[in-house]
């Protein structure tokens, strides 16, 4: 525990004296300096943070998380896996659209939407109270472990699963992603807007040779989520895809939703001992880590301006300790030991760090969720709608004690150095 006399003496050479100008400005520029820093690190964290979490959303809830080939009594097996909140009967395959003299390729999908089976563990949390059902299996250790419920588009909990249509089992129904329904040029009051997938998926020789799958679909609504990919995602009805796929009933798949996709290296772990699966990284997995390498790459950049108030810490400090010497030596002949002299010192040194830290948590979080209006205010538009921001305060106390952490590598030294003086040298001296 710091006694009175270390505070009182370590507050009277944070304020200065009139001889110690210089110094005290030094110090008060570190002191700008990190509030600068952390404000930047605040404000520019959490819109990065908002950013990856919109894009996850926007396009992570209609890529398929996890799909795994597996049989229906592997499904409690599957359940009772972390990170896992549901799983759904899933057939997925690559296929040519072709809309006129338009083609394009597109990863063709399809959910059995009355089959959604959630663990127990979720349904407690979203408090479902459906009855277990046996449409599907009729199996007793599958039906205890999980319901299953016609799959909604968002839950109780606001847990989305994704673009949800009305498909007619049988029509051979299709809904176009937007990117494609642009490309082609479609016109969205014709009812009858039909395209023709091909696929070479389990085709079959002929006596005119290999011989793809062909059939048209009926165009009856369009996903809006983002696709950039070179394969846009299209959704049809699940019997209607399987049988279009030619896919057996032996063969069963399921897509496994997960409670934050970030966290399918876990279950990627527990699948690979056991299962053939793939998960949304095979698709948008260079994507986000290009998404990562930019938040780190800026958190990098600003955490130099919290760098450089740190060596200006250590600048007014060595001035301070040179300045006092004999005040030092003073100290020392009249009882103070070494570490109560260390501690005078680390106080003066982090005095910086911790005002700087605290004025720039003052100024960030407020700059941070009012980003949007500062834009407005100046004319600059970065992106349509509002400007997405999460304040992770994770995030905030690892800035803050990044900040601490750097400004007492800083101080160590000088501190430790006016500690170790030799009162008699610098009595005699003076």
């Amino acid at each position: 525990m710091l006694n009175q006399s270390v505070l009182f003496i370590a507050l009277r050479y944070i304020k200065g004296s009139k001889k110690q100008r210089f110094a005290t400005f030094v110090a008060t520029l570190a002191t700008l300096g990190i509030a600068i820093g952390v404000c930047a690190l605040v404000v520019v964290s959490s819109i990065m943070q908002g950013l990856q979490e919109r894009l996850k959303e926007n396009i992570l809830s209609d890529c398929p998380h996890v799909v795994v080939k597996a049989k229906a009594s592997d499904i409690p097996f599957l359940l009772n896996i972390k990170h896992v909140n549901a799983l759904v009967p899933f057939v997925e395959g690559q296929a040519m659209i072709q809309y006129g003299s338009n083609i394009s390729m597109v990863t063709l999908q399809a959910n059995q939407t009355d089959s959604l089976y959630v663990s127990h563990r979720y349904a407690s949390t979203i408090g479902l109270t459906t009855h277990r059902s046996s449409q599907t299996n009729k199996d007793d250790n599958i039906l205890d472990l999980q319901y299953c419920i016609k799959m909604p588009h968002v839950d109780k909990a606001g847990y989305s699963y994704g673009s949800q249509f009305n498909l007619t089992k049988g029509r051979y129904e299709l809904a176009l992603n937007y990117t494609n329904f642009m490309s082609f040029n479609m016109d969205g009051t014709n009812s009858d807007n039909k395209v023709r997938l091909i696929s070479t998926q389990n085709a079959r020789y002929t006596p005119f040779g290999l011989t793809p799958i062909q059939r048209n679909f009926k165009v009856v609504d369009v996903i809006e989520s983002i696709d950039k990919s070179n394969a846009p995602i299209v959704v049809g009805e699940y019997d209607d895809v399987r049988k279009f796929f030619r896919i057996s009933h032996e063969d069963t798949y399921f897509r496994l939703f997960l409670c934050d996709p970030f966290a399918v290296d876990e279950v990627a772990e527990i699948l690979a001992t056991k299962f053939e699966f793939t998960d949304w990284r095979s698709r948008y997995g260079d994507f986000f880590k290009a998404v990562g390498l930019e938040k780190v790459s800026m958190t990098i950049m600003l955490c130099l301006i919290v760098l450089v108030a740190a060596f200006n810490i250590l600048s007014s400090l060595t001035m301070v300790v040179s300045s006092r010497v004999s005040e030092i030596a003073i100290l020392k002949t009249l009882g103070m030991n070494n570490i109560s002299l260390l501690n005078v010192f680390l106080l003066v040194g982090m005095s910086a760090s911790f005002i700087g830290s605290l004025i720039g948590l003052l100024l960030g979080v407020p700059l941070a969720f009012n980003a949007q209006a500062i834009l407005n205010v100046l004319g600059i538009s970065i992106m349509q709608g509002e400007l997405p921001v999460i304040i992770d305060f994770d995030n905030i106390l690892a800035i803050v004690v990044m900040c601490w952490l750097v400004a007492l590598l800083c101080t160590l030294y000088p501190a430790y150095y006016a500690s170790k003086s030799d009162p008699t040298k610098h009595l005699a001296s003076s």
